[in-house]
C-alpha cells in the first residue's frame, strides 16, 4: 500500500478520492485533463481496481471528474458559483471561471393561460401567455435551462431582443434584455431553490444521465411599480454549478 494512506480509520477509497481531490485543487491536474486508467492508478498507489473504481465514482458524483466512453477520465472544469443574494448575470459568472458563455433559443410559444400562471403574472385567465425557453452553455456545453413566461406584449418585446442578441452572437438571460426596454425598471425577485433529480426531458437537455443532479430556482421578477413581470424556472447542472450564501454570526442576519 502506498505511503500516502496512512490512516486507518478513514476507508482506502475515501484517501485516495481526498488526495486526487487535492492535486486537482492544487492544480497538479488542470481541468480537461485526462487522469490515469484504472490498471495504471492501481500500480501507482498500490491499491485494488474495486478501491480504485469507488474513489473515481465519489469524484465523478461531486463533479470534479468526467468519464467519455471509450475515451477515458477527464478533470471537469470547476463548477460555476452563484451567491444567493447577489444577482449575477449568467454570462458573468462563466466568465469569471475562464469559460466561454453562449445563449441559445430554444422554443417561443404562444399558450393557453393557466391557473397558475394567471394568478402569478396577474393576467386574465382568458387572454394567452408567452412562452420563451433559453438555453445557457459554456461554447457548445449545456449548463443552465430557463422557461420563461410573460404576457404576449412582452414577451414578443422579449424575443425580439434575444432574436437581436443573438445575432450580435451575444450571451445574455432575460435579466439582461430588460435593460434595453427604457419603460421597465425592475425592483424585486422572489426566488425559491431547490435540489432535485433531472427528468428525462430535462436530461435530454441539459445532456445529462436521467437521474443527474440538477438545482431548481423558481423566479417572480417585479418592476418597480410591483407588477409582476415574468415567471421564470431556471434548471442548473448539478455538476456544474454551486450555491453560496454569508451569514453574519453575530446577529443571525443574512449578508448579501
Amino acid at each position: 500500500m502506498s505511503s500516502a494512506f496512512n490512516d486507518n480509520q478513514i476507508p482506502l477509497y475515501i484517501q485516495l478520492k481526498n488526495l486526487i481531490t487535492q492535486k486537482i485543487k492544487d492544480g497538479e491536474f488542470l481541468p480537461g485533463e485526462k487522469l490515469r486508467s484504472e490498471r495504471e492508478l492501481c500500480e501507482l498507489y498500490d491499491v485494488s481496481r474495486i478501491t480504485v473504481r469507488q474513489a473515481m465514482n465519489e469524484l465523478e458524483k461531486e463533479g470534479l471528474i468526467f468519464k467519455t466512453h471509450g475515451k477515458g477520465t477527464f478533470v471537469a472544469e470547476p463548477k460555476v458559483e452563484q451567491e444567493l443574494f447577489t444577482i449575477t448575470p449568467f454570462q458573468n459568472s462563466l466568465l469569471m471561471k475562464g469559460l466561454k458563455p453562449n445563449t441559445k433559443i430554444m422554443e417561443y410559444l404562444v399558450l393557453p393561460n393557466s391557473y397558475e400562471i394567471s394568478l402569478i403574472l396577474n393576467v386574465p385567465l382568458v387572454e394567452h401567455i408567452f412562452q420563451l425557453k433559453l438555453l445557457g452553455l459554456n461554447e457548445d456545453n449545456p449548463m443552465a435551462f430557463y422557461n420563461s413566461y410573460f404576457s404576449i406584449e412582452l414577451g414578443q418585446k422579449m424575443l425580439e431582443l434575444a432574436v437581436s442578441a443573438s445575432s450580435r452572437h451575444e450571451s445574455f438571460t432575460t435579466l439582461d434584455l430588460y435593460k434595453n426596454i427604457p419603460e421597465i425598471n425592475l425592483r424585486t425577485i422572489s426566488q425559491t431553490i431547490e435540489a432535485s433529480i433531472a427528468d428525462s426531458y430535462i436530461a435530454s437537455i441539459l445532456e445529462v444521465k436521467k437521474g443527474s443532479p440538477i438545482f431548481i430556482v423558481q423566479s417572480v421578477i417585479y418592476s418597480d411599480q410591483n407588477q409582476p413581470l415574468e415567471k421564470k424556472t431556471a434548471i442548473y447542472r448539478g455538476d456544474k454549478y454551486k450555491f453560496s450564501v454569508i451569514r453574519n454570526p453575530n446577529n443571525n442576519e443574512v449578508s448579501p
